[in-house]
């Protein structure tokens, strides 16, 4: 079923990263055989031309280093085999752009539970060393995807074509948070980004609190010395990462992002919809988010989390901003009047938007003469704690009409959503919580849709539905943090089918976005390329022991990189490599038979 392709080569946009990898990478790699033509046109490079991995990962804390890129894997699992000369033929039908999984985390508001990472708890999500650095982390992804507005990946007459959009699948938000939203919109379109939260409060804290960093990466903040990383003093088992002498001060300083050049559409994922991706939001966690007082207590997400004794909690700046938002609030935040459709929500249909109460929140465009992209939102809202999805019936029969509609019409159809189906399990329900008939005492995430949620529709519901359909060719994901391809057959072993394509985020290692573009081999088959490219800021992190307060933003993505591989939960070390995924999972070319 797999079949490798050697890797081509791309020219950096940086003649150092060029040198280097071409001493250190090409020149090996490609000994005893000829040097491949250099493309037209100047790209940076992608893992399939080069990739970063740890200098010693066996050691308590690892720096990184470039490494040889992962070869290209054709994939000819729906009966669809490969014509030789079909890159002299094909033709582009649409080029975008995944994002996934940012998880930009106001790291000092008093609803992060991260004790619940503390003493084996089943959470790996509620804190990461490197999470105060995800707006400067989500910028360099955005810079590189600008970098590939033209696709790397040439189609007959050595042609590059321009990227249609850029969909993100889930998780921009960690903690369903108003002020985490702002600066997804704000680096998703460019402008000024504040990441700093917490305002100077009378009995909340010393005066010019508000403009430091607060939080459990300070020890003298918190109780729970020596069990996080500070990077003043690390300790515990932090006591090998390196000391930055004001890292988390110089994480706060606002900065200038460029925003992306396409246009970008929007998923929700449990973290835009649920308190840290698990709970609903009701009003006292709403309290406890916006008040001053933050909790240290470990406990049960939904139990003692986020209420405990007053000695084993500390003060902090409060701030409204950090209000939880519901699903139409969400969406509202997204309209600025710098993207016409409301990076998605204002397409959906009027219709769906009457009848649900204004909670809709799943749409379809077309990006591209002949394609049409679907999005669906897979959070399970409801009183259940749990971080998988489904979806509800309305939200079902909604799609069903859109994709026979798509299909109708002659259109190929991708559908994009934040759980992939082996996460669609959860059996919980909108009418679990209380009815949004007053919003204050019943808090954010209460049940504003009228319409019944169930019967609810889960993994297998979805895939036979896009089976159903020959024109849907593919469901992209995210959800996971790991790059994962999974063929999706017509029963019987018919040839034909979809590609289920999951994607590593843009918080955990190995920071990866991933490239889509979908070819015309005109041969009667399609081939969907999917390329991950790293993001575009330095490798190198500033050595340990400097001051932190002369840092870009550039070298704060570096070392969040750093500490994303050296991460002691979800890290790049031992065989797993994070989320990196098989080799068959990354760079890939999916066959399918063309359905039209």
């Amino acid at each position: 079923m797999f079949t490798s392709l050697r890797k081509l080569a791309h020219r950096s946009l940086r003649p150092a990263v060029a040198a280097f990898v071409t001493a250190a990478v090409l020149a090996p790699a490609l000994s005893g055989a000829a040097a491949k033509k250099a493309p037209r046109r100047d790209f940076p490079p992608t893992t399939s031309y080069t990739t970063i991995e740890g200098v010693d990962p066996e050691a308590p804390y690892s720096r990184l280093r470039f490494a040889p890129g992962w070869k290209r894997v054709i994939r000819s699992d729906l009966g669809a085999s490969p014509v030789r000369g079909r890159h002299k033929r094909r033709d582009s039908l649409v080029y975008f752009a995944q994002l996934s999984d940012f998880q930009l985390a106001d790291e000092e508001g008093p609803a992060r539970v991260e004790a619940l990472d503390l003493g084996g708890t089943p959470f790996t999500s509620a804190w990461r060393p490197q999470e105060a650095f995800g707006p400067q982390t989500v910028d360099q992804v955005i810079r590189q995807i600008n970098r590939f507005e033209d696709s790397p990946i040439r189609h007959r007459r050595s042609r590059h074509t321009k990227m249609a959009a850029v969909i993100t699948t889930g998780d921009n938000a960690d903690n369903q948070q108003a002020n985490e939203v702002e600066w997804t919109v704000k680096l998703l379109e460019g402008g000024r980004l504040m990441p700093n939260s917490g305002v100077d409060a009378p009995g909340c804290g010393p005066v010019g609190e508000a403009q430091r960093y607060t939080g459990v990466q300070d020890f003298g903040d918190t109780l729970e010395s020596g069990q996080f990383y500070d990077p003043d003093r690390p300790s515990g088992p932090f006591a090998a990462w390196p000391r930055y002498p004001g890292l988390m001060d110089r994480a706060q300083r606002p900065f200038n992002t460029p925003g992306l050049k396409v246009p970008s559409y929007v998923a929700f994922g449990n973290h835009d919809g649920l308190v840290q991706g698990n709970a609903w939001a009701n009003a006292g966690f709403e309290a406890v988010s916006t008040g001053c007082l933050k909790p240290l207590q470990s406990g049960g997400l939904g139990s003692s989390a986020l209420f405990t004794s007053p000695d084993r909690s500390v003060l902090v700046p409060p701030d409204p901003e950090r209000r939880f938002v519901d699903r139409k609030e969400y969406m509202d935040l997204h309209v600025t009047g710098k993207q016409a459709d409301a990076h998605g929500f204002a397409l959906v249909d009027p219709q769906e938007t009457a009848a649900s109460g204004g909670q809709a929140s799943y749409y379809a465009f077309a990006p591209r003469k002949g394609v049409r992209m679907i999005s669906i939102n897979t959070v399970a809202e409801g009183e259940t704690i749990g971080s998988e999805g489904n979806l509800d019936d309305p939200q079902f029969r909604w799609l069903e009409r859109t994709i026979a509609a798509a299909e109708k019409a002659g259109e190929l159809v991708i559908v994009f959503g934040h759980h992939p189906i082996r996460s669609l399990t959860q059996n919980s329900t909108d009418e679990d919580v209380p009815p949004c008939d007053d919003r204050r005492t019943a808090g954010p995430g209460c049940d504003g849709d009228p319409r019944t949620s169930t019967p609810l529709h889960f993994g297998p519901d979805l895939q036979q539905l896009l089976l159903d359909h020959p024109a849907v060719i593919a469901y992209v994901a995210g959800h996971t943090h790991e790059h994962k391809i999974t063929p999706f057959q017509r029963s019987g072993g018919a040839p034909g089918g979809f590609w289920g394509i999951e994607t590593a985020s843009e918080v955990d290692w190995p920071i990866n976005s991933r490239l889509l573009e979908v070819m015309d081999n005109r041969d009667g088959t399609l081939s969907i390329f999917g390329t991950a490219i790293d993001h575009g800021g330095r490798l190198d992190a500033p050595a340990p022991g400097k001051d932190a307060k002369g840092f870009s933003e550039e070298q704060l993505a570096a070392i969040a990189r750093e500490f994303a591989f050296n991460d002691p939960q979800v890290g790049g070390k031992g065989k797993s490599m994070g989320g990196s995924g098989k080799p068959e999972d990354r760079n890939v070319e999916l066959l399918l038979p063309d359905p039209r």
